[in-house]
């Protein structure tokens, strides 16, 4: 086929081979980059692996004590035989559905997070921050914990243009990151963020924040300006370059779970034009020309081409490699670029689309919500916060690793990572994803802010799916084989967003040299480590 003779390839395929996914996550808050899907229905399911949060201590929380916190919030408190608490009490991933947490606080404002955490002070119950509540490790819920959710601050606000104007918007911490979107396109403007659609915008910016339009406009967490947060003493905090500067260096990068629980944040905004996607596959037996190729390509690409390079296989399958980019530059320019690639890899795409889409249009693409009929459908369904009635997104079962690559991989390590692939065990499958990086990304200085991973080329993250209410043992098996396998090729960090509760140096992994200085605010904000949880600074 002729590199220039495209052919059609529907919106859910496309968002399903690329940035589709809700897998790509973090702890505390727990919201998503990108990364990508395998959408699997719902259903209980036994956890097993990682390091869920399990409380032993004494708790003295009852029901009897919960009612009086009932009557002190203005929000909702949805306790434990209630008919919400079966919607209230889940997270994203099926895997922790075993769970137990004490209750849910849907706090309405600051004032009920202070009386949420005054309760917790008194009864020694534990808590846990939970957003849009897709923590990898599960951290945003736990065993006897208070969930303390702030999906009903939500609102977004946006004042001028982009950027380059001046343009700024002020986003609750509860707001889930469609909504985000669709709120901001409607004054002509984003924010650099992630693609699935029911991720929290607090977790995704306080852990870095990678998206489609990153190596353009930055990670999420560098066009914060400012963050407003309650600390575990209940003192109301705002963060930024004039005023407790140390802790709004840690916030963007290390803030998820940390410091405090964020109840707004302040953006630059930027020019969210027209978008261009492509999407294009080649037989497996030229994927190793593909990533060779792509690995050269994609980091060196103009600042406004992002692209992701994705290996999936099933179990007794035929594994697939395809190459996914989005642009903001113009159809004709990222055509030449995908010319380009297919000129280095030596063979023509097997099939390949272009499209140009609205900038809303493109997000809703990559959230797998395009085909929707209604904009309430792009949410989880139920009638809590942050869910809608509406809603006709499923929630996935899953575990995931990452890594950062300083450099391309040698012949030796593509036959690695194709092995992988090729060997893949579990019901459901896996996949691995690289993304490029570079761009606005790096020219940030490592030191600037707790995110550090400001000199790698490309991004990895493995994917093991299982069918909810199975042990998924085989699959999670092949995940620490294949991380294990490609960690001799890589930087030794990890992505902070995408919580790995299996690393035991996750300190220097996910904060290289900024571990130290957060250690010492983590004193100084929260003293009593207050906010604790497996991986907690």
């Amino acid at each position: 086929m002729e590199r220039r003779t495209f052919i059609g390839t529907t919106a859910a395929t496309l968002a399903a081979a690329t940035v589709a996914g809700c897998t790509g996550t973090k702890a505390g808050t727990g919201a998503a980059a990108s990364g990508s899907s395998t959408r699997t229905g719902t259903g209980t399911s036994t956890h097993t692996g990682g390091t869920p949060i399990r409380t032993s201590s004494a708790a003295s929380s009852s029901p009897a004590t919960l009612k009086a916190l009932a009557r002190d919030l203005d929000g909702t408190l949805v306790q434990p035989g209630q008919a919400k608490w079966a919607a209230a009490r889940q997270l994203y991933n099926t895997r922790y559905d075993d769970l137990k947490p004490t209750a849910v606080a849907y706090v309405a404002h600051p004032d009920d997070i202070r009386t949420a955490l005054a309760y917790a002070r008194a009864h020694r119950t534990k808590v846990a921050i939970r957003n849009g509540g897709h923590s990898y490790a599960g951290w945003s819920s736990g065993d006897g914990r208070l969930i303390i959710d702030v999906s009903k601050l939500s609102k977004t606000r946006a004042s001028g243009g982009s950027a380059v104007i001046g343009g700024s918007a002020v986003i609750g911490g509860g707001a889930k990151l469609i909504d985000v979107y669709r709120s901001l396109a409607a004054k002509g403007v984003t924010i650099p963020a992630g693609s699935c659609p029911t991720v929290g915008i607090s977790g995704l910016t306080l852990g870095g924040g990678h998206g489609v339009v990153s190596r353009a406009y930055g990670l999420t967490c560098d066009s914060l300006t400012s963050a407003t947060l309650v600390t575990a003493d209940g003192k109301q905090l705002t963060a930024s370059k004039s005023e407790h500067k140390d802790l709004f260096w840690a916030l963007r990068g290390a803030g998820n779970g940390q410091f405090g629980i964020v109840t707004e944040l302040t953006y630059r905004t930027h020019a969210a034009p027209q978008g261009v996607s492509a999407y294009m596959t080649w037989p497996w037996s030229k994927a190793a020309a593909v990533i060779k190729a792509w690995q050269e390509w994609g980091p060196d690409q103009p600042d406004e081409i992002w692209s992701s390079a994705h290996l999936a296989n099933t179990p007794g399958g035929t594994p697939t490699v395809s190459v996914a980019c989005f642009s903001l530059g113009t159809y004709g320019e990222l055509q030449n670029a995908v010319d380009r690639l297919a000129d280095k890899i030596g063979a023509p795409a097997r099939s390949v689309s272009l499209k140009r889409r609205t900038y809303e249009e493109s997000m809703e693409v990559y959230a797998g919500c395009s085909s929707f009929s209604a904009d309430a459908q792009c949410h989880l369904p139920g009638t809590t916060p942050g869910r809608s009635p509406q809603g006709a997104l499923k929630r996935e079962t899953y575990a995931a690793s990452s890594d950062f690559f300083d450099r391309s991989l040698s012949a030796t390590g593509i036959r690695t990572l194709l092995s992988q692939i090729e060997n893949v065990t579990g019901a459901s499958g896996g996949s691995i994803a690289l993304t490029a990086l570079g761009g606005a990304i790096n020219r940030v200085d490592p030191t600037a802010t707790a995110f550090v991973h400001r000199r790698s080329r490309m991004l990895a993250q493995y994917i093991a799916s299982w069918r909810a209410g199975t042990s998924g043992s085989p699959a999670r098996a092949w995940l620490k084989k294949a991380h294990g396998a490609m960690g001799r090729h890589a930087s030794g960090a990890a992505y902070q967003n995408y919580t790995d509760s299996t690393l035991t140096n996750w300190r220097e992994a996910y904060y290289g040299a900024a571990a130290p200085r957060l250690k010492k605010l983590k004193k100084q904000y929260d003293p009593t480590r207050f906010f604790d949880f497996p991986q907690a600074l």
